[in-house]
């Protein structure tokens, strides 16, 4: 699939995606993305976005329509599978094109990659949002990303903990500097926690999908 977008304000954009087949059912994606920028800081801003970052962006635009695909799937099988496509689904628009020649393409060449094959059971939606076991603990970016964060979740704990233990003594011994210092300690352990639920949602990225696709959340 090639796929190419040109605007003013971003220049050209392009996606090349190539979905292999692995098993019944399964496929490894493999994704270009070529820019030619219209502006020298956005294309900074871009070179130097982490790879992990992007990475949770990927997965949310292929989670829009895992689980329909999923269940979709089967739905075909149980219906006499692609020779039945065009009684199976209503494809009345020039966006359905694409489907409709490669489903014709199959049947006229026989390219099933695994004919006589069956779908095994379909999965559960937790496990089709799965972000952790299908990439993040194969991709060394991703990876890497999630053990730093656990470990910067971690040190906020500490730090935060201490800064109330010292809020906490400030206030009980007074002085002359006890509610300047007091309130540093406070503003530590607020900060602290901002930090920790900030790092906590990149985690959860990490780790799964949204169940409402992004187009459906307005």
């Amino acid at each position: 699939m090639w796929h190419e977008l040109t605007s003013k304000q971003l220049g050209e954009t392009i996606t090349v995606v190539y979905a292999t087949p692995t098993r019944k059912g399964e496929c490894r994606v493999f994704a270009r993305f070529p820019f030619k920028f219209a502006s020298k800081l956005l294309a900074f801003f871009i070179k130097n976005t982490p790879q992990w970052y992007s990475h949770i962006s990927n997965n949310a635009i292929l989670e829009d329509d895992q689980i329909f695909l999923h269940h979709q799937e089967r739905y075909l099988e149980r219906s006499g599978g692609s020779e039945n496509f065009s009684q199976t689904f209503y494809l009345p628009t020039k966006a359905d094109v694409f489907v409709f020649e490669y489903r014709q393409w199959l049947n006229d060449y026989q390219a099933d990659p695994f004919p006589g094959q069956t779908f095994k059971p379909a999965l559960a939606t937790e496990q089709l949002l799965d972000r952790y076991h299908s990439h993040t603990e194969h991709c060394h970016s991703c990876r890497t990303a999630h053990q730093n964060i656990q470990t910067a979740k971690q040190s906020i704990v500490v730090i935060s903990l201490l800064a109330w233990i010292v809020a906490t003594i400030f206030a009980l011994i007074g002085g002359e500097n006890a509610l300047l210092l007091g309130l540093i300690s406070i503003g530590i352990v607020v900060g602290g926690s901002i930090g920790w639920w900030s790092l906590n949602r990149l985690q959860v990225q990490l780790e799964r999908g949204d169940r409402i696709p992004a187009r459906n959340r307005k």
